[in-house]
């Protein structure tokens, strides 16, 4: 184990991250006006006066952050992940935009298959760039020695994420079991910076024929995931 630690990379830079989202926002006030306009128009006249006594930016950023930063180590930190065995948080993101599809495309598969008589389903999800900056242990050219880095057995990437999140490293680089690329694998929020919007996608998955059609812009392919 030790030959996998002997690596470590001075980081300073963004990671895509991609979370469940919608493309277009929904009215928070349709319940309580029942569809009224007028009633509509009050409800949104009253949220800009509130909103005019609150310094600007406050809410747009504690938004992004709690989406596409905390999340997972406030809402979800019971979720057994590669390198997460349920009992602390971990973030994901990855240093390319085609891996974090590719990622969520194939885990999107996986869940989906587990439903019975599940069918073609559409999900809609928002892409955010993270800055990260901290000393990452990095396992990126280790997967030669490792192969169990890429496996979808977790046994080994659980002992690495329990060892490192227990001895209070910040995170790791790791290669991505789908595709040619690196996942940036984090176990604190602490190093996680500056959320941005970089884009949304659309993800059309058919559990029975076991690809997923992911769009940009509506109705332009931009990426098509096939798996076995």
């Amino acid at each position: 184990m030790r030959a996998l630690f002997n690596t470590t990379r001075d980081f300073d830079g963004d990671a895509f991250r991609n979370i469940v989202s919608l493309r277009e926002s929904v009215d928070l006030f349709a319940e309580l006006t029942d569809g009224d306009p007028q009633l509509g128009e009050l409800a949104a006249q009253a949220e800009m006066r509130v909103k005019a006594h609150i310094p600007s930016g406050m809410i747009e950023r504690g938004f992004h952050y709690s989406t596409s930063i905390s999340y997972p180590f406030t809402s979800e930190p019971y979720l057994i992940s590669r390198y997460g065995n349920g009992s602390y948080g971990v973030w994901y993101g990855s240093l390319e935009y085609a891996t974090t599809i590719h990622e969520t495309a194939w885990h999107m598969l996986v869940e989906e298959r587990r439903r019975a008589g599940a069918g073609p389903v559409i999900r809609e999800r928002a892409v955010y760039l993270v800055h990260c900056r901290a000393i990452l242990v990095d396992l990126t050219e280790k997967k030669a020695t490792f192969p169990d880095l890429v496996a979808d057995d977790y046994s080994l990437t659980h002992q690495i994420g329990e060892r490192l999140q227990k001895e209070g490293h910040p995170g790791l680089l790791t290669p991505s079991a789908r595709c040619p690329g690196t996942n940036l694998v984090g176990f604190t929020p602490t190093v996680l910076h500056q959320p941005r919007m970089h884009s949304y996608l659309t993800y059309y998955c058919d559990p029975g024929q076991g690809s997923v059609r992911i769009e940009r812009q509506p109705g332009v392919l931009a990426l098509q995931v096939e798996t076995q």
